[in-house]
């Protein structure tokens, strides 16, 4: 078998909508597995919002709406209440078109 040479692709996990119980524990779920076929996981803060305000160039600094989500970080939250990742009551239906970020474009309609 062929050691891979880096990771199968990156997953990323946001919530929106607002705060359900269970969010948490669904995070880590998934950040478990992910890690464990072999995908690098990332967190977008504020939900849709802070999709939005993510941004693609190289060297650009999106740590204020994207965090690398670790089995160490996500076992440290799986027991709180809400989503630690936060969320926005953005809609993204309501976004205006010029507002969305040009990677995205093609997919918003």
């Amino acid at each position: 078998m062929r050691a891979q040479k880096g990771p199968k692709g990156r997953i990323a996990i946001l919530t929106g909508g607002g705060d359900v119980p269970g969010l948490n524990p669904a995070i880590r779920a998934i950040t478990y597995r992910a890690i464990r076929e072999g995908f690098d996981v990332v967190g977008i803060r504020r939900g849709w919002a802070g999709l939005i305000e993510v941004k693609r160039d190289h060297g650009t600094d999106n740590s204020h709406a994207v965090i690398p989500l670790t089995k160490d970080l996500v076992e440290s939250f799986a027991r709180t209440g809400g989503t630690f990742l936060h969320s926005s009551r953005t809609r993204p239906s309501a976004v205006p078109a010029r507002d969305v970020p040009e990677i995205m474009k093609n997919r918003y309609s």
